[in-house]
């Protein structure tokens, strides 16, 4: 394979991996945005209901997500190793240089990041769940004459 070819491969990866990390981020925003509004509202099995679909949704996507940047990272340890001895024409490439081999960390990284949206958005929902609900409970059992405007 040409540098060329290597180098337009890595954009390809590059541009596959951010398309599927977007859908990530749209179900999780999904998720937020639902629970924000609406966790407080849900009976107990419409609540498990839903965190089982968006479980499964933010799963899947999240997979791939670790999937499309661990070919992208592996790509770019391979220019690293393709470019060692004479970066050449694709010396101007971020993995031909000197940090190259780092990039094979780099799925851990994306795999803890991944986590740690699915897990916040999941605490988010019960969060929001638990303060909402409780809210309600405080404004139900208040006494028309309680408010600050009623005791003026």
């Amino acid at each position: 394979m040409s540098d060329f070819e290597l180098a337009l491969l890595f954009s390809e990866y590059l541009n596959a991996a951010n398309f599927v990390f977007s859908n990530f981020m749209a179900v999780v925003f999904a998720m937020l945005t639902a629970s924000y509004f609406l966790a407080h509202r849900m009976g107990r099995w419409v609540a498990v209901l839903f965190l089982s679909l968006y479980s499964i949704g933010a799963l899947m996507t999240g997979s791939g997500v670790l999937f499309a940047f661990t070919d992208f990272f592996n790509l770019g340890v391979h220019i690293h190793a393709h470019a060692a001895s004479d970066p050449g024409d694709l010396a101007w490439l971020g993995p031909a240089g000197p940090g190259g081999e780092a990039m094979a960390s780099m799925p851990a990284f994306v795999a803890a990041m991944l986590l740690t949206a699915y897990f916040g958005s999941i605490g988010f929902f019960f969060v929001v769940r638990h303060n909402r609900i409780h809210a309600k409970d405080e404004d139900d059992t208040a006494k028309p004459g309680d408010s600050e405007a009623g005791r003026s």
